[in-house]
């Protein structure tokens, strides 16, 4: 019986440990990119309304590509404007797709889904962001991408400082 106890007691502080860590989606969405492929000058544009409350959130990219994809690598560049500040940060991301021994790192079958930390902001209640993406290859039109998202997460109690991003 005490031991039943003791074992429950451990799971239940377990499991509420976990959960403080966990990171809660503020903004997820994706853009669409139409045949034949996502051109230099088409710049996506993500506007995430109000944030709810103050934290630090980590802002990822986020691609979607099928087997037409060419390269290796795939290079963007962030750009982010947050609102009422007006502050302005821009992150170059250099995106490996593939690795140097031809195995494609996304996950998926026939369509491949990648994540890429973008930076961690430390946002304000009532702050919004307007996030542009776009790709920085020499290639005019990329074929293989499918699809382009931006999520922000808020990292509730998991310690994140955001100061690492501030060395880039």
């Amino acid at each position: 019986m005490r031991n039943s106890r003791l074992a429950i007691a451990c799971l239940l502080t377990l499991l509420l440990l976990l959960g403080a860590c966990q990171s809660q989606v503020a903004y997820h969405h994706f853009r669409h990119i139409s045949s034949p492929g996502w051109d230099k000058s088409d710049t996506l544009h993500f506007d995430v309304q109000p944030i709810a409350e103050d934290g630090c959130y980590e802002l990822m990219t986020e691609l979607r590509t099928d087997k037409n994809y060419p390269f290796q690598k795939l290079a963007l560049v962030v750009t982010q404007k947050i609102y009422p500040s007006g502050q302005i940060l821009r992150n170059v991301l250099d995106c490996r797709l593939v690795s140097k021994e031809g195995v494609i790192e996304g996950d998926g079958i026939s369509s491949f889904q990648y994540q890429f930390h973008v930076r961690y902001l430390n946002l304000h209640r009532g702050d919004s962001i307007h996030v542009c993406v776009a790709h920085n290859m020499k290639r005019e039109i990329m074929p293989g991408i499918t699809d382009v998202g931006v999520l922000i997460t808020n990292k509730v109690a998991s310690g994140v400082d955001s100061q690492e991003d501030k060395k880039q």
